[in-house]
């Protein structure tokens, strides 16, 4: 695959995710109805957390979000056990906006470079990106199914 392709890809996926956040209040953000164990913030920055590890822990950069994500976001964590105050969706947006344009500014010359370690078959830092983009994906349907259950039509 191109970087070209991947990256609109990338740029696809993304805008997705930024009009679920678009159609999310403050108000509805940390509303859980039953059968849910999570939230709309928690996908967002379950989203933003998971591609901040995928995308550049795991291909040897520093993790440039705030040391309590991965308390908050990460897999496993749920806001049920929050003990630190979320980030406003604002916030979100702006750090999912600036995430992307961090990927391409850091990574688009190292797409078929090897990962320190593969992750689940997976071997170079383009493959990685295609992998998040799949997580993304499945959590922002995953937001479309929550939004329904919360805002019935």
């Amino acid at each position: 695959m191109t970087k070209e392709t991947l990256f609109l890809q990338l740029d696809l996926v993304r805008e997705r995710t930024l009009q679920q956040l678009d159609l999310t209040s403050e108000e509805t953000a940390d509303v859980m109805p039953p059968g849910y164990r999570n939230t709309l913030r928690w996908n967002l920055g379950h989203i933003l957390t998971v591609q901040e590890n995928l995308v550049f822990k795991l291909c040897g950069e520093p993790f440039s979000l705030p040391d309590e994500y991965p308390g908050l976001f990460n897999n496993g964590t749920k806001p049920a056990d929050w003990q630190t105050e979320p980030p406003t969706l604002e916030l979100i947006k702006q750090q999912l906006t600036e995430q992307v344009e961090r990927i391409k500014d850091k990574l688009s010359l190292r797409l078929d470079e090897k990962l320190p370690q593969p992750f689940k078959g997976i071997d170079t830092v383009g493959g990685m990106i295609g992998f998040s983009l799949y997580h993304e994906g499945v959590h922002t349907g995953y937001m479309m199914s929550l939004r329904k259950s919360i805002q019935p039509s």
